[in-house]
């Protein structure tokens, strides 16, 4: 029987959307890097605490407790932001991350360079608070660019799409220096955004039962 010619076409109406093989990644894998995501953020909302108090008390002991945790977060963060890199690439054939990433990285990687070296010279007024603050600005739009290519990453679950718009608007207002701050919020829900996607990455990878 010859097909009608006026027929509508027949298209599938929902794509098949899950997950290939990855190798080299494992639920138990994902599952502990969305862990760490947490605990980057738990971590960095006390260290915020910290810092506020040893700038209050001037306490030696506290200030170099404070320089510490933050210099193992930030080498977290930057785990962590390598660790989605990749998974964003074998997850959903992502392309373009890999500069804006580094970027951020080495940022993150110069900003605490800088903290060690200024010391309390970055907080005081004149030539090295500037440029301590403008390094500050360089990586918030660093940040910011990294959110942009998150949000034009194809096929992505919903909380990749969430961590790509706190990025940017966390960005954006580490960018300003007047709203830095604040900026910390949406940065940190991004952490516990990137927790998500780690999480929903180890519940497809499990073998059905």
């Amino acid at each position: 029987m010859e097909e009608n010619p006026y027929a509508a076409p027949r298209v599938e109406l929902v794509e098949d959307a899950g997950p290939r093989q990855m190798n080299g990644w494992t639920p138990g894998h994902l599952r502990l890097l969305g862990w760490l995501s947490l605990a980057c953020a738990v971590c960095t909302l006390i260290l915020t605490g910290v810092a506020l108090a040893a700038g209050a008390t001037e306490d030696p002991l506290m200030t170099r407790l404070s320089d510490w945790i933050g210099v193992a977060l930030t080498l977290l963060g930057c785990y962590l932001l390598i660790r989605l890199k990749l998974f964003a690439e074998a997850r959903f054939s992502a392309d373009g991350l890999a500069p804006p990433v580094w970027a951020v990285i080495i940022g993150s990687l110069a900003i605490e360079g800088l903290d060690f070296l200024m010391g309390d010279a970055s907080t005081e007024p004149g030539w090295p608070m500037l440029f301590y603050f403008g390094a500050v600005a360089v990586l918030g739009a660093l940040t910011g660019w990294l959110g942009v290519r998150l949000l034009k990453v194809q096929n992505a679950y919903p909380a990749f799409r969430v961590m790509g718009w706190l990025d940017l608007v966390g960005g954006i207002m580490m960018a300003t220096i007047v709203l830095m701050l604040l900026g910390l919020l949406p940065l940190i829900a991004g952490n516990l955004a990137m927790m998500l996607v780690f999480f929903r990455g180890a519940r497809e990878l499990e073998p059905s039962s």
